[in-house]
Protein backbone atom coordinates (compact mmCIF):
# COMPACT_ATOMS: atom_id res chain seq x y z
CA UNK A 1 0.00 0.00 0.00
CA UNK A 2 1.02 3.33 -0.99
CA UNK A 3 2.43 5.24 2.43
CA UNK A 4 0.97 8.53 1.14
CA UNK A 5 -2.37 9.87 0.14
CA UNK A 6 -3.35 13.37 -1.74
CA UNK A 7 -4.19 15.99 0.89
CA UNK A 8 -7.87 15.17 1.54
CA UNK A 9 -9.32 17.74 3.73
CA UNK A 10 -7.92 20.96 5.10
CA UNK A 11 -6.68 21.79 8.26
CA UNK A 12 -10.31 22.47 10.85
CA UNK A 13 -9.99 26.45 11.35
CA UNK A 14 -11.82 29.19 12.44
CA UNK A 15 -15.73 28.96 11.64
CA UNK A 16 -15.24 25.13 10.89
CA UNK A 17 -13.77 24.20 13.69
CA UNK A 18 -15.92 25.68 16.42
CA UNK A 19 -19.02 24.13 14.24
CA UNK A 20 -17.28 20.58 14.78
CA UNK A 21 -16.46 21.31 18.21
CA UNK A 22 -20.21 22.36 19.03
CA UNK A 23 -21.66 19.48 17.34
CA UNK A 24 -18.93 16.83 19.09
CA UNK A 25 -19.55 18.56 23.08
CA UNK A 26 -23.22 17.94 23.36
CA UNK A 27 -24.21 16.34 26.61
CA UNK A 28 -24.87 12.93 25.40
CA UNK A 29 -21.28 13.16 23.35
CA UNK A 30 -19.20 14.12 26.44
CA UNK A 31 -20.77 11.42 28.51
CA UNK A 32 -19.62 9.05 25.40
CA UNK A 33 -16.32 10.88 25.65
CA UNK A 34 -16.17 9.84 29.71
CA UNK A 35 -17.02 6.28 29.19
CA UNK A 36 -14.08 6.00 26.30
CA UNK A 37 -11.53 7.65 28.53
CA UNK A 38 -12.53 4.85 31.51
CA UNK A 39 -11.94 2.00 29.22
CA UNK A 40 -8.82 3.38 27.78
CA UNK A 41 -7.73 3.86 31.00
CA UNK A 42 -8.00 -0.17 32.11
CA UNK A 43 -4.48 -1.42 33.04
CA UNK A 44 -2.90 1.45 32.52
CA UNK A 45 -0.62 2.67 35.48
CA UNK A 46 -0.42 5.44 37.38
CA UNK A 47 1.52 8.54 36.11
CA UNK A 48 1.60 7.07 32.88
CA UNK A 49 2.50 9.62 29.91
CA UNK A 50 -0.88 9.90 27.31
CA UNK A 51 -0.47 11.46 24.38
CA UNK A 52 -3.96 11.95 21.99
CA UNK A 53 -3.21 12.95 18.17
CA UNK A 54 -5.46 15.09 16.76
CA UNK A 55 -7.57 15.93 19.88
CA UNK A 56 -9.19 18.73 18.32
CA UNK A 57 -11.57 20.63 20.73
CA UNK A 58 -9.39 18.06 23.32
CA UNK A 59 -13.03 16.61 25.06
CA UNK A 60 -11.45 13.20 25.18
CA UNK A 61 -7.82 14.20 26.36
CA UNK A 62 -9.66 16.53 29.10
CA UNK A 63 -12.02 13.45 30.03
CA UNK A 64 -9.01 11.39 30.53
CA UNK A 65 -7.20 14.41 32.81
CA UNK A 66 -10.48 14.01 35.01
CA UNK A 67 -9.32 10.44 36.03
CA UNK A 68 -6.32 12.39 38.01
CA UNK A 69 -4.04 9.33 37.48
CA UNK A 70 -1.96 10.46 33.95
CA UNK A 71 -0.29 13.26 32.08
CA UNK A 72 -2.08 14.05 29.46
CA UNK A 73 -1.11 15.62 25.69
CA UNK A 74 -2.63 16.24 23.05
CA UNK A 75 -0.90 17.43 19.29
CA UNK A 76 -3.14 19.32 16.88
CA UNK A 77 -2.41 20.79 13.32
CA UNK A 78 -5.16 22.84 13.96
CA UNK A 79 -3.73 26.48 15.62
CA UNK A 80 -7.82 27.16 16.30
CA UNK A 81 -8.59 23.81 18.15
CA UNK A 82 -5.28 23.95 19.98
CA UNK A 83 -6.86 27.13 21.64
CA UNK A 84 -10.21 25.90 21.67
CA UNK A 85 -8.45 22.75 23.42
CA UNK A 86 -6.85 24.61 26.25
CA UNK A 87 -9.50 26.90 27.18
CA UNK A 88 -11.87 23.72 27.99
CA UNK A 89 -9.02 22.69 29.58
CA UNK A 90 -8.51 25.44 31.83
CA UNK A 91 -12.66 25.58 32.42
CA UNK A 92 -12.78 21.90 33.29
CA UNK A 93 -10.08 22.75 36.13
CA UNK A 94 -7.53 19.85 34.32
CA UNK A 95 -3.93 20.04 33.51
CA UNK A 96 -3.45 18.81 29.85
CA UNK A 97 -0.63 20.26 27.69
CA UNK A 98 -2.07 21.26 24.52
CA UNK A 99 0.21 21.71 21.27
CA UNK A 100 0.41 22.75 17.56
CA UNK A 101 2.03 20.24 15.52
CA UNK A 102 2.21 17.55 12.51
CA UNK A 103 1.94 14.10 13.28
CA UNK A 104 4.11 13.04 10.77
CA UNK A 105 6.86 15.22 12.62
CA UNK A 106 5.95 14.91 16.26
CA UNK A 107 8.34 16.91 18.76
CA UNK A 108 8.59 14.45 21.25
CA UNK A 109 11.93 11.95 22.05
CA UNK A 110 11.80 8.57 21.41
CA UNK A 111 9.76 6.72 24.26
CA UNK A 112 7.89 9.94 25.54
CA UNK A 113 4.13 7.90 25.85
CA UNK A 114 2.87 5.11 27.40
CA UNK A 115 -0.56 5.07 25.26
CA UNK A 116 -1.29 7.01 22.18
CA UNK A 117 -4.70 7.38 21.42
CA UNK A 118 -5.79 9.28 17.86
CA UNK A 119 -9.39 9.18 17.23
CA UNK A 120 -11.64 9.99 14.19
CA UNK A 121 -8.19 11.81 12.63
CA UNK A 122 -6.23 9.44 11.27
CA UNK A 123 -8.54 9.02 7.93
CA UNK A 124 -7.29 12.56 7.33
CA UNK A 125 -3.49 11.64 7.02
CA UNK A 126 -1.66 12.59 3.99
CA UNK A 127 0.93 10.35 5.09
CA UNK A 128 -0.34 7.90 7.35
CA UNK A 129 2.49 5.41 7.06
CA UNK A 130 4.55 8.35 8.14
CA UNK A 131 2.17 8.98 11.03
CA UNK A 132 2.42 5.04 12.10
CA UNK A 133 6.17 5.30 12.29
CA UNK A 134 5.95 8.30 14.33
CA UNK A 135 3.52 7.06 17.29
CA UNK A 136 5.55 3.64 17.31
CA UNK A 137 9.00 6.23 17.42
CA UNK A 138 7.62 8.00 20.31
CA UNK A 139 5.49 4.86 22.38
CA UNK A 140 7.85 3.66 25.27
CA UNK A 141 8.77 -0.14 24.98
CA UNK A 142 5.28 -2.18 26.21
CA UNK A 143 2.93 0.82 24.84
CA UNK A 144 -0.04 0.63 23.09
CA UNK A 145 -1.22 2.77 20.14
CA UNK A 146 -5.48 3.24 19.89
CA UNK A 147 -6.83 3.92 16.62
CA UNK A 148 -10.76 4.86 16.35
CA UNK A 149 -12.43 5.26 13.37
CA UNK A 150 -15.03 5.14 10.82
CA UNK A 151 -15.16 1.70 8.50
CA UNK A 152 -15.55 2.04 4.99
CA UNK A 153 -17.70 -1.12 5.50
CA UNK A 154 -20.51 0.34 7.82
CA UNK A 155 -23.65 0.69 6.54
CA UNK A 156 -26.55 3.50 6.08
CA UNK A 157 -28.25 2.06 9.22
CA UNK A 158 -25.29 2.02 11.31
CA UNK A 159 -24.68 5.59 10.07
CA UNK A 160 -28.45 6.07 10.92
CA UNK A 161 -27.98 4.64 14.36
CA UNK A 162 -24.94 6.62 15.08
CA UNK A 163 -26.32 9.86 14.27
CA UNK A 164 -29.35 9.48 16.46
CA UNK A 165 -27.48 8.70 19.40
CA UNK A 166 -25.62 12.50 18.89
CA UNK A 167 -29.01 13.91 19.48
CA UNK A 168 -28.73 16.58 17.27
CA UNK A 169 -30.75 19.24 15.53
CA UNK A 170 -32.26 18.38 12.65
CA UNK A 171 -30.54 20.24 10.03
CA UNK A 172 -27.27 19.32 12.20
CA UNK A 173 -28.47 15.86 11.73
CA UNK A 174 -28.74 15.76 8.04
CA UNK A 175 -25.16 17.56 7.72
CA UNK A 176 -23.64 15.37 9.86
CA UNK A 177 -24.96 12.14 8.25
CA UNK A 178 -23.71 13.91 4.79
CA UNK A 179 -20.40 14.33 6.14
CA UNK A 180 -19.92 10.81 7.39
CA UNK A 181 -21.70 9.40 4.43
CA UNK A 182 -18.96 11.16 2.22
CA UNK A 183 -15.83 10.16 4.53
CA UNK A 184 -16.75 6.51 4.28
CA UNK A 185 -16.89 6.85 0.90
CA UNK A 186 -13.31 8.63 0.03
CA UNK A 187 -11.05 8.48 3.42
CA UNK A 188 -12.27 5.60 5.57
CA UNK A 189 -10.12 2.05 5.52
CA UNK A 190 -11.32 -1.11 5.71
CA UNK A 191 -10.28 -3.87 8.47
CA UNK A 192 -8.05 -5.27 5.32
CA UNK A 193 -6.50 -1.91 4.01
CA UNK A 194 -5.90 -0.92 7.57
CA UNK A 195 -3.70 -4.09 8.13
CA UNK A 196 -2.04 -3.69 4.95
CA UNK A 197 -0.94 -0.86 6.50
CA UNK A 198 0.14 -1.52 9.37
CA UNK A 199 2.20 -4.54 8.28
CA UNK A 200 4.36 -1.92 6.47
CA UNK A 201 5.48 0.06 9.14
CA UNK A 202 7.76 -0.97 12.57
CA UNK A 203 4.60 -1.95 13.91
CA UNK A 204 3.96 -4.99 11.60
CA UNK A 205 0.74 -6.21 12.86
CA UNK A 206 -2.39 -5.19 15.17
CA UNK A 207 -6.01 -6.26 16.65
CA UNK A 208 -8.56 -4.86 14.57
CA UNK A 209 -12.39 -4.73 16.03
CA UNK A 210 -15.22 -3.41 14.54
CA UNK A 211 -18.15 -1.77 16.61
CA UNK A 212 -20.93 0.50 14.61
CA UNK A 213 -19.69 2.58 11.96
CA UNK A 214 -16.11 2.49 13.73
CA UNK A 215 -13.05 0.44 13.88
CA UNK A 216 -10.91 0.01 16.84
CA UNK A 217 -7.56 -0.41 16.05
CA UNK A 218 -4.65 -1.64 18.96
CA UNK A 219 -1.09 -1.88 18.40
CA UNK A 220 1.88 -2.94 20.53
CA UNK A 221 5.31 -1.94 20.55
CA UNK A 222 7.26 -4.54 22.36
CA UNK A 223 10.57 -4.72 23.73
CA UNK A 224 11.92 -6.15 20.76
CA UNK A 225 10.54 -3.30 18.65
CA UNK A 226 12.06 -1.25 20.80
CA UNK A 227 15.95 -2.84 21.08
CA UNK A 228 15.91 -3.15 17.43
Amino acid sequence: MNGKRFKLVPEMEGIVARWYARQRGTVSQIETWRKQASRLAEGLANDAAVLEVAPGPGYLAIEMARLGRFHVTGLDISRTFVEMARENARQAGVTVEFRHGDVARMPWETGSFDLIVCQAAFKNFSQPLIALEEMHRVLRSGGTAVIQDLSKDASSAEIDREVRGMKLSLLNTFVTKLALGTMLRRRAYSPAQFERLVAESPFRGCEIRKDGIGLEVRLKKSGLEAAA
